[in-house]
């Protein structure tokens, strides 16, 4: 069994996240160290305002956490927080480029700090308003 990094995003319902913080992130280390994931990090981003209702949730508290797990565990993992209480929606997903960035060391990485090098775009040709059709019928 190959063990891969995941990122792992949480709604979480804003009742809970307001009065039981403490028992929600339990709740998701619980789940992915039952079914043998090892927790790298983990980041409280805070309650939003969502663009549309999620199970007639307006508002909800979003929850990000890496860790490690075998390949074969995933389909449980995303099972078990489906049915969670406490998790409205929640996306994981393999994290290749963090993966990639911890396989060759981040002090090896460069970081480009001149921001003067900005790729020239080729000459663009602009059109002639007379190059324009004035109107397209419907019928073709």
């Amino acid at each position: 069994m190959n063990v891969r990094m995941y990122e792992g995003l949480f709604l979480i319902d804003n009742a809970y996240a307001s009065t039981e913080w403490e028992n929600v992130v339990k709740h998701i280390q619980d789940v992915l160290q039952k079914n043998g994931a090892e927790i790298l990090k983990t980041e409280k981003w805070g309650e939003k305002k969502l663009a549309y209702k999620i199970k007639g949730h307006k508002r909800g508290t979003y929850f990000l956490i890496h860790f490690n797990a075998k390949n074969s565990a995933i389909v449980t993992i995303r099972r078990d927080f489906q049915l969670s209480d406490y998790v409205v929606r929640s996306l994981i997903v393999r994290d290749d480029k963090i993966e990639e960035l911890s396989q060759i060391g981040l002090s090896e990485v460069p970081v480009e700090k001149d921001n003067s090098k900005i790729p020239e775009i080729a000459d663009t040709v602009l059109l002639e308003t007379s190059d324009v059709p004035a109107k397209v019928s419907d019928g073709i």
